[in-house]
């Protein structure tokens, strides 16, 4: 038994446009599941988030790690660890977003935005199809599991990386995810390692956020629409996603045979 674990964004899904999930990714997700191996998300995305994409729909998976592994729930979508922002370094995030006149998302229940949407949050919400929080004040009462920072395309969010204990990975739009660096999508897949006695994961990615989950795989794919930073560390880059990216790579390590196949 292997343990697979999917990013949702520009992996399982298309960013941009219809924001769909091709068949052959549905069709490889049912073939694994059916040779008894075990399929989790581990996603950037927040719970809430995710629960606005048909992910749930598309796979019978076995777990969930989201907000970059600041929370792991299990195949019934209960609550196996969470991990929380401290106060102090959320403020921190809001004071270096307001002086440089930038917006950011609290990925919280509830989540909110420091100002007005710009232009770099329309862009980031097309990519992802997302919602826009409403602009409201933090008030320090409700669980911040992490921040999502908008920007130029390209940026470093330098600026950001000077906050102790936050660790920055730059999207391929208009934005960068900001969580705990003390845990990651790595830290979340290892947890259901440990659950289900394995030896280690499989991964599959796209972007920056996917770096730790790369380095500490057994095996690492990156889609062909990938990030450049993340081809390179990529044990194998596959096709694009609407290319049958994921189908293609599981045939190529022999997780799924040409007979397998439907016809």
């Amino acid at each position: 038994m292997e343990l697979f674990c999917f990013d949702v964004d520009g992996t399982l899904r298309q960013t941009g446009g219809e924001h769909i999930v091709p068949e052959s990714t549905i069709q490889a997700l049912r073939l694994l599941k059916e040779k008894g191996h075990k399929i989790i998300v581990s996603t950037g995305r927040g719970y809430d988030s995710l629960c606005r994409t048909q992910i749930f729909d598309i796979a019978d998976f076995d777990g969930y790690v989201v907000n970059n592994g600041q929370l792991v729930l299990d195949g019934q979508r209960r609550i196996i660890e969470k991990h929380v922002m401290p106060v102090k370094m959320v403020h921190e995030v809001l004071d270096v977003a307001n002086k440089l006149n930038l917006c950011v998302a609290l990925k919280m229940d509830h989540r909110l935005m420091n100002k007005e949407a710009d232009e770099y949050v329309y862009e980031t919400q097309r990519y992802f199809g997302n919602i826009i929080p409403e602009v409201r004040a933090y008030d320090e009462k409700e669980d911040v599991y992490a921040i999502c920072l908008y920007g130029p395309k390209g940026w470093d969010y330098a600026p950001y990386c000077k906050i102790e204990g936050l660790e920055i990975a730059p999207g391929l739009s208009t934005y960068a995810d900001a969580s705990l660096g003390a845990v990651s999508k790595a830290s979340g897949n290892e947890v259901f390692c440990r659950l289900f006695h394995t030896d280690g994961y499989i991964a599959f990615g796209d972007s920056q956020n996917d770096l730790k989950m790369f380095e500490n795989a057994k095996v690492s794919i990156c889609m062909g629409n990938g990030d450049i930073l993340t081809k390179k560390i990529a044990d194998y880059v596959t096709s694009d996603l609407e290319d049958d990216g994921i189908l293609k790579a599981c045939m190529h390590y022999g997780w799924i045979k040409e007979g397998d196949l439907d016809e």
